[in-house]
């Protein structure tokens, strides 16, 4: 079972670690929290400074844990645009990246994308990113094999202490990518008040 990895998981508090909640909303009923830690967590830059961060969880499947199903957790935050303290106004409905947060399982796995404000600071060597994921709504929009109806609705937030590593954020995603298919294609306004 694809949820089985999120139910089971409640972790302490780690100083410098990967964690996220995932709160469930679905129509008439409150919110259930999930938490997670992702040991693995990467990041890059591109050249137009969009930033890639990639959190990475893999559970069961292994010696460790006899009879578990193997799952993998990935959230992948694209940030594309950056709020600067004092120049830019950021307020907590803002939003400044994509986000995506998939579920893979034995029998197929469900990606469930939207936006959300994400907030960062690069170390002075450019090796190490931390940051924080403030907000973020998502809905299931992609699937892969027999897919799951885990959640209807989702929002995600949370820290992260991402490495730079561009070769893992694109070998993830492009795993990623082959069950899912390509991610929907994102357009920023047109710049022409005509075609508003």
């Amino acid at each position: 079972m694809l949820l089985g990895p999120i139910v089971g998981a409640l972790f302490g508090c780690q100083p410098r670690s990967t964690k996220f909640f995932i709160d469930d909303h679905r129509d008439g009923a409150s919110a259930t929290r999930y938490f997670e830690a992702f040991p693995e967590c990467y990041y890059c830059i591109d050249a137009h400074k969009h930033v890639d961060i990639v959190g990475l969880r893999r559970t069961g499947g292994d010696t460790d844990n006899p009879g578990t199903e193997p799952a993998v957790q990935v959230i992948h935050i694209r940030q594309v645009w950056e709020a600067n303290p004092g120049t830019t106004f950021a307020e907590e409905s803002m939003i400044n990246a994509t986000v995506n947060y998939m579920i893979v399982g034995p029998e197929g796995g469900m990606s469930f994308e939207g936006g959300g404000f994400v907030s960062h600071r690069e170390n002075r060597h450019e090796t190490e990113l931390t940051g924080k994921l403030e907000s973020s709504a998502l809905t299931p929009l992609r699937q892969a094999g027999a897919g799951s109806d885990l959640f209807e609705r989702v929002a995600v937030t949370g820290t992260f202490v991402a490495q730079r590593d561009k070769r893992q954020v694109v070998r993830i995603l492009n795993e990623m990518k082959r069950l899912f298919g390509p991610r929907p294609r994102y357009f920023h306004p047109p710049t022409d008040p005509d075609l508003r």
